[in-house]
């Protein structure tokens, strides 16, 4: 799951410059219409059931096969809705190309759908290696194609040639991991509805947080320059990307072990903790190292026209360091059958920075920066009181769980700090130096403060007891340190699953 997120990040970056500098502006401007297009649309069909397919006890065939088949029929409806609104895009975006583009991702709509619904039923075997091969396999493969196709001249086109593969590879996978098992057409209203719960409060929550950012710079843009927009866009995306790798690796993780145990609080507080560090001690240093070099990696990857961002990114990195401390609870509230709390928590971080521009109205990017870090501020200690409510636990529990995270965090800052006001460098051997001495403090100080242990939430999962739930004590089952093994075979997970 680690290296399917690393490499979700990576590539998507990598994919965007690669190809757009063999096709150029013009060409990655029209594939990027089509392809953004497709991507706003294809979410909704992919995450209309997987959680609730993960959360749901004693699922059974008719509730597997009404959801497979309700999402491919979502997504050919959204495919059609998409293929209708190809020539508006065009037209809109004074680009008649671009309605062909769009035209052809269309049909891929109920394949995302079909993919995102099935690979709900594999996360609930907890069956994450085929889960990674999506990305590890996929991406490149995507990559290499759509590279092949802006070299031969054919522009936008390999954007689109790029997704479509991405696509493919990920439905041919999902299909063959469920060949043993393939779903039926079947449409049972019944079986839906106990879906819906998590099902409904799960999609609006998706629709929120894919419209508030984009929303959040609308308004920004209303209140300063294009210049200075784009400076203040390039500070958020730089944290909100390499934290996208913490939020996906975690909540992989911890939906299906926390859906597992959700008639066992006791054992379900711990597997939480357990994640819970895990998330700290990713997401503490890369907010912390961010914050530390930003001015710079700026320097070096922007130039000095960007200087504005660095100041920016380094207040954004510091207020998000308060995310990263309380856990996954997006699946925790699954878990516990209350997935309208995400929904709720999606509507906080929409208006909580939302009014905050309203009130301070900025006129600079590091004031932009403060804004939108407003959210980071007030919605994490509610979060944190939520979650130790309904984990029954006290605030001391969740701060001996990210203590070594944040103990290995201060120290690699104070090492940072100290190469960087003893020695006079050009930025790039400062970054460099800086990186490099930062990892491999904390690496060593978070390692002694574990125990020397590998932290529990990497390990395999304990095995059942007796009477068919998780042990509590991960421990008690765990290998000894050393690399993590796989996934138990699915004979060996718990009955709720």
């Amino acid at each position: 799951m680690l290296a399917e997120s690393v490499a979700s990040a990576v590539f998507s970056l990598l994919s965007m410059l690669a190809i757009g500098r063999v096709i150029g502006p013009h060409a990655t401007g029209l594939g990027t219409i089509a392809v953004a297009a497709f991507l706003c649309v294809e979410v909704f069909g992919a995450v209309l059931f997987p959680d609730a397919l993960v959360q749901l006890p004693g699922m059974a065939r008719r509730h597997s096969d009404s959801a497979v088949t309700a999402s491919v029929l979502v997504g050919v409806a959204l495919g059609l809705c998409l293929a209708g609104a190809a020539p508006l895009l065009a037209d809109g975006a004074d680009a008649p190309e671009a309605m062909w583009l769009v035209l052809a991702l269309a049909p891929l709509v109920p394949v995302s759908a079909f993919s995102g619904t099935v690979s709900g039923l594999l996360l609930r075997e907890q069956r994450f290696r085929l889960l990674s091969l999506r990305l590890l396999l996929g991406q490149p493969l995507a990559l290499g194609t759509g590279l092949v196709l802006a070299s031969r001249g054919h522009g936008a086109w390999a954007m689109v040639g790029s997704q479509a593969v991405a696509t493919a590879v990920a439905f041919l996978l999902m299909a063959w991991g469920i060949r043993s098992s393939a779903p039926r057409l079947r449409l049972d209203l019944g079986a839906l509805r106990e879906l819906w719960p998590v099902a409904g409060p799960q999609v609006a929550g998706v629709a929120v947080n894919v419209g508030r950012y984009r929303i959040f710079l609308l308004a920004l843009g209303l209140v300063v320059p294009q210049a200075l927009l784009a400076v203040s866009h390039f500070a958020f995306r730089l944290v909100d990307a390499a934290l996208g790798v913490v939020w996906q690796f975690a909540g992989r993780l911890a939906m299906p072990r926390l859906c597992a145990l959700q008639h066992d609080r006791e054992a379900m507080a711990e597997v939480y903790g357990d994640i819970a560090r895990l998330q700290a001690l990713l997401g503490l240093p890369i907010c912390a190292g961010i914050a530390l070099v930003a001015p710079d990696m700026v320097e070096v990857v922007l130039g000095p026209a960007w200087a504005g961002t660095a100041e920016a990114s380094r207040v954004v990195a510091l207020a998000a360091m308060a995310v990263v401390l309380h856990g996954d609870q997006s699946s925790l509230f699954v878990a516990t059958g209350q997935a309208r709390r995400n929904l709720h928590v999606a509507v906080a971080l929409l208006v909580v920075p939302l009014a905050a521009l309203a009130l301070f109205r900025p006129t600079t990017p590091l004031g932009a920066a403060y804004v939108w870090s407003a959210q980071c501020l007030v919605v994490p200690p509610v979060l944190a009181w939520i979650v130790l409510r309904e984990l029954r636990r006290p605030l001391r529990w969740l701060a001996r769980k990210v203590a070594p995270a944040v103990v290995a965090t201060a120290a690699m800052a104070l090492a940072v700090l100290a190469v960087q006001s003893a020695f006079a460098m050009p930025p790039l051997a400062r970054l460099s130096a800086s990186a490099s001495l930062g990892a491999a403090v904390y690496a060593t100080v978070a390692w002694v403060a574990l125990g020397r242990r590998w932290p529990r939430g990497l390990l395999t999962a304990a095995a059942p007891a007796p009477d068919g739930r998780m042990a509590a004590n991960a421990d008690a089952a765990a290998p000894p340190p050393g690399p993590a093994p796989g996934p138990p075979p699915m004979k060996q997970l718990p009955k709720a699953c």
